[in-house]
């Protein structure tokens, strides 16, 4: 099965994420082995949305956050995959 490496931006999540009132944005690489990159895409969907470094009470959950990817790539199947987690976060805005 190929290997796509999915570059994902996030815009309007919860600051709580790190500490701050105002809305963050992030950006972060995942790896999935998928049959196309239609599939690779929701299969990354899936991951963020059960990743707990962005889970927050749902008091603190926005209406208006949303993933966009950046590019979605299929390349070698022994590239290296990890981390595979992280997020580099930013506040929106600024």
């Amino acid at each position: 099965m190929p290997l796509f490496r999915c570059f994902i931006r996030g815009d309007n999540f919860p600051g709580k994420l790190i500490g701050r009132k105002q809305p963050a944005g992030f950006y972060t690489t995942r790896f999935v082995d998928a049959a196309s990159a239609e599939e690779a895409e929701m299969l990354v969907v899936e991951l963020l949305r059960n990743d707990p470094d962005l889970d927050v009470a749902p008091k603190h959950r926005t209406q208006d956050a949303k993933v966009y990817f950046e590019s979605i790539d299929e390349v070698p199947a022994d590239t290296e995959r990890k981390p595979n987690k992280g997020f580099t976060f930013f506040l929106m805005g600024t």
